[in-house]
């Protein structure tokens, strides 16, 4: 049985070469592996004074649909095939719908 993976965007930088990096880190499912497709793209509303009185987590909101395949991983300067739940790396992403992805989106593929 397939296990989708949610993967948060934290900021959308520029690498050295001039390409866009997703840097970010899965935060439910599996590991995020090059090859992997995401298939929607959302935010999740979410304030400081939310965290901090534990509020539960609002309803996705901007939903949009997206083809976007992992085509590489950047973690520590090194690409690597697979990135871990809760650690940071930069995705390099091809397919359609990159312009929705923005800093504080969630990414997620399908089940």
């Amino acid at each position: 049985m397939a296990v989708e993976v949610v993967f948060l965007v934290g900021d959308v930088l520029k690498d050295k070469t001039g390409r866009v990096v997703f840097v970010g880190y899965p935060t439910e499912g599996r590991s995020v592996r090059v090859g992997d497709k995401f298939i929607q793209c959302y935010e999740v509303p979410r304030t400081l004074d939310d965290v901090l009185n534990e509020r539960p987590m609002a309803e996705p909101v901007n939903q949009r649909d997206i083809v976007l395949t992992v085509t590489a991983i950047d973690s520590m300067r090194k690409l690597i095939a697979e990135l871990p739940l809760g650690v940071t790396g930069a995705l390099y992403l091809s397919g359609d719908g990159i312009e929705h992805v923005t800093k504080n989106t969630f990414l997620r593929t399908a089940d």
